[in-house]
């Protein structure tokens, strides 16, 4: 590997001057505390391209308005600007430094070890989730499977202690992860992830001899420091010791879900006045109650866009007339102003916000997850249509299909207990449906919609430990009495169709 060193310039900020975008240079935007922008960082290291591609840090505190505007709409780090144009996404980007630069490759030629590496990339998002969803649990306990799925994935190869023998592509994936995950389990669950695991020793030994990897690592004191770290806490300003933001800052996952506390504003009606529109503040127009807006609501708070994504409730039953005028005409929820304009549509916004947006990925990249996941999405549709047009009929008999239909759907990934394994925005689209019927099917018609689908339990339990979901929970008592004068009026119209039927 190649040994460049390299100083690190001081990261740009909203007073900083662009740069000569477009000019022939090559240049990866980064954030030092970033382990996304780490992968691409040690790739452009390891292949000893220091003089070829200029590092260029952003304060993602205080970002440049020119980086979402001039160089990447997606306002995120890593991007690479190359060639006349700019790419992101971090696995992406270390495949296409190490296809399209000079230097060692970081990807082996071997057959086996091609496709064991690509299997290593393709989990490595399940990994990293399933770690930070444990800090709100028994982090030791629960990500115990996780690390000794590594510790048997370093066993694959003997001609060398990383997971392709030597270190590569596969390697870099994770790297910058399992330096942050360290950490936070040495200093604040005081566990060592490497016990009982000596090959995982190993590779984190050897990873920290490769020059590559180590100039792009932060330093543990001026890490812990940098976060006002005492006896393994946060000290915020007001006195709170908050742990879920000592964790999301520890890990450098600065948009990671970890339940940011909101209170609760109450809804604007007819008389209220109108927020200043258009006034550069992202708006997202929801009814506390609606399960469509619930979605939007669900996939802001998961990317952790609490401070991003101002949130206005509306009260449906008294809306306020400036909302269809002046912000959306057709005068429904979910919406969102952003950048000038209103978008709608429940799925499309969270599709929107997720890639629009930093934090988390709410789309895993594994090409089998994506496509069963847009084959849930086409279904979510007719999923609700069934339950609904159920509550006119026998009930019970006639959802039985649909709610089959997610049990089975919950099996066919087995490395976690959501749709796609881990948390996405498959959830998201059925969650705030299901969680209205199960209260419906219990308290109404006194049946539980999990029994004989231990899946589904499965399911709503674990999503029921998303703070992200949990705080967008409708009353169950309002939702109940919502859904008995739905049946009401479903059960009348039935009754006069027959009554006109047996008149003709």
């Amino acid at each position: 590997m190649h040994s460049v060193l390299d100083v690190r310039p001081p990261a740009l900020t909203s007073v900083s001057e662009p740069l000569p975008f477009f000019d022939g240079t090559t240049r990866l935007y980064i954030c030092y505390l970033c382990p996304y922008a780490q992968r691409a960082w040690i790739t452009r290291n390891c292949k000893g391209l220091q003089d070829k591609i200029e590092l260029v840090p952003i304060d993602l505190k205080n970002r440049p308005s020119w980086y979402e505007e001039k160089v990447y709409p997606l306002n995120k780090v890593p991007s690479l600007e190359h060639n006349g144009k700019v790419l992101g996404e971090s696995l992406d980007l270390i495949r296409y430094i190490d296809a399209n630069f000079e230097g060692p490759s970081l990807f082996p030629s071997d057959p086996a070890k091609r496709e064991f590496g690509e299997q290593m990339i393709s989990h490595v998002d399940t990994f990293t989730s399933g770690v930070y969803s444990s800090y709100k649990g028994d982090p030791v306990q629960q990500t115990g499977a996780a690390f000794d799925y590594l510790e048997n994935a370093l066993g694959k190869f003997d001609d060398g202690p990383f997971f392709l023998g030597q270190f590569s592509l596969a390697d870099i994936a994770y790297v910058s992860f399992i330096e942050r995950i360290q950490l936070v389990f040495s200093e604040i669950f005081e566990h060592d992830i490497t016990a009982g695991r000596p090959k995982l020793a190993t590779w984190i030994q050897e990873a920290n001899k490769i020059e590559g990897y180590k100039q792009t690592k932060v330093d543990k004191e001026e890490y812990l420091e940098a976060f006002k770290i005492k006896s393994g806490f946060v000290e915020i300003e007001s006195g709170e010791v908050l742990l879920p933001l000592l964790i999301l800052q520890l890990t450098g996952m600065e948009f990671l879900p970890l339940g940011v506390q909101e209170a609760r504003i109450p809804p604007l009606t007819s008389v209220s006045e109108p927020p200043p529109l258009f006034d550069g503040t992202t708006r997202l127009y929801i009814s506390y109650i609606c399960p469509y807006a619930q979605r939007v609501w669900i996939a802001r708070n998961y990317k952790g866009l609490q401070d991003k994504i101002e949130l206005v409730p509306i009260d449906l039953q008294n809306r306020p007339a400036w909302y269809k005028e002046k912000v959306y005409p057709e005068n429904k929820v979910p919406s969102l102003e952003h950048n000038g304009k209103v978008l709608g549509e429940s799925l499309d916004l969270v599709k929107y916000v997720d890639v629009n947006f930093e934090g988390p990925s709410l789309v895993p990249s594994d090409p089998a997850k994506k496509e069963f996941g847009e084959q849930l999405i086409s279904y979510v549709d007719t999923f609700t249509k069934e339950l609904y047009s159920a509550l006119k009929g026998d009930p019970i008999q006639q959802a039985s299909p649909a709610f089959d239909y997610l049990e089975n759907s919950l099996g066919k990934f087995d490395d976690g207990p959501f749709f796609l394994g881990q948390f996405s925005w498959v959830d998201i689209a059925y969650v705030p449906f299901v969680e209205r019927f199960q209260l419906v099917f219990f308290e109404v018609f006194k049946h539980d919609i999990t029994e004989g689908r231990p899946k589904l339990a499965a399911w709503i339990e674990e999503v029921n430990r998303i703070n992200a979901y949990t705080q967008t929970r409708g009353d169950p008592k309002d939702i109940v009495d919502f859904f008995k004068k739905r049946i009401l009026v479903l059960l009348n119209s039935k009754s006069q169709n027959r009554e006109s039927s047996s008149k003709m």
